[in-house]
């Protein structure tokens, strides 16, 4: 009975990584083949940013 446990216990353990693994290659997978946000198409061109190349000023202030 012992070995039968051990080998359950083992099982189970063997089972888990794979559970693990497969879940990490799927979010690399997933994360590889999204599409491209507008902040990440052009370097620097996140916000504050415009496409002729100066700084957006600040925003209008509403009294």
């Amino acid at each position: 009975m012992t070995y039968l446990s051990g080998l359950l216990g083992l099982a189970a353990v063997a089972m888990m990584v794979t559970l693990v693994v497969l879940a990490v290659r799927r979010d690399r997978a997933l994360r590889r083949n999204a599409p491209q946000t507008a902040a990440f198409r052009a370097p620097g061109a996140g916000p504050g940013r415009r496409r002729d190349g100066g700084t957006a000023g600040p925003p209008a202030r509403v009294p």
